[in-house]
This record gives structure tokens, sequence and C-alpha cells, in this order.
């Protein structure tokens, strides 16, 4: 096996493996949608599966439910618009208030998706044979984060 200065770190590795591991993975699904004629980008098949779920939504509820701040949920919200993905209209209630939902582009390609999505799914879940606590420990380590992020378990650790 190949040296690895990242894993030989140890805990001072595990976020530059995580990006690292997230860059691969994002790169093989570009890929995977090139070889496939598929203009959209790897986040977007969240926004594509939940407004086709939830038929509706408005940013703040987008932003709330993928736990993206409202800026990052907007310039994925504002590409996938450019390209035709999203219809956007006023709320009748509140001007204020814009509703997605899925454009005619998006709905006639979605069997495309799906079927990418899910042998994409399947890979995943190949992969994670050998590891059927990967989910588990990765919710917990999220959890972890909430009730304390790392940035302030850090600072306190370094106050001692």
């Amino acid at each position: 096996m190949k040296n690895d200065y990242l894993k030989d770190l140890g805990y001072l590795g595990v976020t530059a493996r995580i990006k690292r591991l997230s860059d691969a993975l994002s790169s093989g699904i570009k890929d995977l949608y090139l070889a496939n004629n598929v203009d959209i980008e790897p986040s977007w098949h969240l926004l594509l599966l939940y407004l086709k779920e939830k038929k509706q939504s408005t940013l703040s509820e987008i932003a709330e439910a993928f736990r993206f701040s409202l800026p990052a949920a907007n310039k994925m919200i504002t590409r996938m618009l450019k390209k035709g993905y999203i219809d956007i209209t006023v709320d009748d209630k509140d001007n204020r208030k814009k509703i997605l939902r899925l454009s005619a582009k998006a709905k006639k390609n979605m069997p495309k998706f799906e079927k990418i999505w899910n042998a994409g799914q399947n890979s995943v879940r190949e992969m994670l044979k050998s590891n059927q606590d990967f989910l588990s420990s990765l919710d917990n380590f999220e959890l972890q984060h909430e009730s304390k992020s790392f940035a302030e378990r850090a600072k306190a650790k370094i106050k001692k």
C-alpha cells in the first residue's frame, strides 16, 4: 500500500481525509453525469429529490432542511434556475416569499437522474458493506459537532 501522510497523521488528518474523500466522490459523480449526458452538478440531486417529494418549498425551508446557510442554498438555487431545473413564483399571500418547484425540464429528466442516483447509492452501499456502522458513526460525529463544535472544543483545549 502507498504511503498516506494524511492517514499517518491520525486525528490531525481527519478533516483533510474527509475533504479528500468528498472531492473524490464529487469528481466521480461529475464523471458519471458527463458520461450519461446529464448537465447537473453533484449537489443538485439533494434539491431535486427534495422538491420532487415536497412539490414546492421556499429558500429558507430548503436551507433549514439541509442545514445550509441561506447564501449557500441561494447559490445552488440560482445555478439550477439558470440551467432551467427550477421554477420560481411569488407567493400569492406574501410578495416577499418565493416558491420553488421543479421545472418541466427537471421532471422530464427525473427518470434518467434517478437511474444514475440509484446506481450511485448501490455503489456506496457496496463500498460500505464491510462497515455497517458507518452511517451511525457519521450521525454520531455530526451530533457531537452540533452539541459542541470542533472550534469550541479546540478553543477550550487551547485555554487549558
